[in-house]
């Protein structure tokens, strides 16, 4: 069989530093990627033109992250000296490709040390900067800081905005918790126990169903309800290696290997190193296929780890798919991922190098993963049947502890005849108890010469 080759590499560029857990940027128009250390460059995904270079940093560049403000593409950058905003859109309209200028762009922050993590609210224009246990409140539009929430006893990973109230804020932490934050009075709103012995390192909303996952370095996910008193409870908890070894034996039972996927192939046919599963990135876009049943799935989620792309499905916590970073692809080991919805339904990753100083930029093909998607759907019968086991006992009020009314047994109905009216006629067998606790039955039986209606000639 042929393999379908699911992930096109558009480029591959060199840093002269590793960058392998930086934050990198990219949307469905541009990605960018820092440049000799303190430098940027932005490139346009669907062209090869040469890139925009955006200079302005004193220290290294940590994070980035694109977002929209007033209509207006910006990039938002960090390093230890600055974090500035750069109006994209101003930039190739204003300058040439080799140069910027310098007012296009605004210092938002100045000395906030090593920035990790950025994360851009279009809606209230706010700006949060994550530098070492405190998140950073800031204006991005203007320099301001508007507030610092302190309250993690490690290395604050990543806060996200809530998408449907832009006053909440969720912040991970490597010390293995997660926060939710009053962004307008500062206070914590909740906080969780330790989840983990691994650091987390990844945040997604899933604004249809109102919650959020949370991954971390050793491929645990969490996924919990978000309501209006922010008292967050978890939907359910899911290990990415314990999904893909079901999702592979349930490959071995239903196709043979000759007959396999090639993107969803099993350990004992790549080989069997074993690697960590970090769950480096969520990102949530609807399955694109022809197929009708997996159409009706709305709940699935993009895990962006080490080795490649996994595509969950969180109604029936079941791994659809794994796309593997093998073949001719310049990364076979991530480091990070930046995902986003690219053009004609196809998915935009910017990849780094787990050990190297590459980074690449893949376009997962929308035309294989119909494919995949169809093969999987010849090769899983939907007609299978699923048991689920109660990971508690019944409540005492539960309808399933009803139990039905045991009645005695009846006696049993026998049928003879009457001997006063000569007639057939039925009778119950009467028992009547006497004083030592014995029972009698009393009966009438009808003699044999009178069974009939009318008498025997020989009689």
């Amino acid at each position: 069989m042929a393999a379908v080759q699911y992930f096109i590499e558009r480029f591959s560029v060199t840093c002269n530093k590793p960058v392998s857990h930086l934050q990198l940027a990219c949307c469905p128009s541009h990605c960018a990627v820092p440049w000799q250390d303190k430098g940027i460059r932005i490139y346009e995904n669907n062209n090869l033109e040469p890139p925009l270079e955006l200079i302005g940093h004193h220290g290294d560049v940590s994070a980035m992250v694109f977002g929209t403000l007033r209509d207006r593409l910006v990039l938002c950058s960090a390093s230890e000296d600055y974090v500035i905003v750069w109006d994209i859109d101003r930039s190739y309209k204003t300058v040439t490709l080799k140069n910027a200028l310098l007012w296009n762009r605004i210092v938002v922050g100045t000395l906030l040390g090593k920035v990790e993590h950025l994360s851009l609210c279009p809606l209230s224009a706010k700006l949060t900067a994550c530098s070492g246990s405190r998140v950073f409140l800031l204006n991005a539009e203007r320099e301001d800081v508007l507030g610092v929430l302190k309250a993690h006893l490690g290395p604050v990973t990543a806060s996200e905005f809530c998408p449907w109230d832009v006053n909440l804020l969720i912040s991970i932490s490597e010390d293995r918790t997660f926060k939710i934050w009053d962004v307008k009075k500062g206070d914590i709103l909740f906080e969780s126990a330790v989840l983990s012995a691994y650091p987390l390192l990844s945040l997604f909303f899933v604004e249809q169903n109102s919650q959020f996952i949370i991954g971390s370095g050793d491929g645990q996910l969490w996924c919990y309800t978000l309501p209006v008193d922010h008292k967050c409870r978890l939907v359910t908890k899911l290990d990415l290696s314990k999904l893909e070894q079901k999702h592979e034996r349930n490959l071995r039972k239903t196709s043979s290997p000759q007959n396999r996927p090639d993107g969803m192939t099993g350990n004992e046919v790549r080989g069997t190193v074993e690697t960590a599963k970090p769950v480096l990135k969520i990102w949530a876009q609807k399955l694109q296929s022809s197929h009708a049943s997996l159409q009706q799935r709305g709940s699935c989620v993009w895990i962006g780890s080490s080795d490649g792309l996994y595509l969950l499905d969180l109604d029936t916590s079941e791994l659809l798919m794994i796309l593997p970073l093998k073949g001719d692809l310049s990364i076979s080991l991530a480091g990070s991922w930046a995902v986003s919805n690219g053009l004609g339904g196809n998915m935009c990753c910017l990849v780094t190098s787990l050990f190297g100083t590459s980074v690449a930029l893949f376009e997962v093909n929308s035309a294989g993963l119909d494919e995949l998607c169809f093969r999987m759907a010849m090769g899983f019968s939907v007609d299978e049947q699923l048991s689920v086991v109660p990971s508690s006992p019944l409540m005492t009020m539960s309808p399933l502890n009803a139990e039905l009314a045991k009645h005695g047994r009846k006696p049993q109905r026998k049928i003879g005849w009457s001997l006063q009216n000569h007639t057939r006629t039925h009778f119950v067998a009467k028992k009547k108890k006497n004083t030592i606790g014995l029972t009698r039955i009393s009966m009438s039986l009808t003699p044999p010469w009178q069974l009939y209606d009318h008498y025997c000639p020989r009689c």
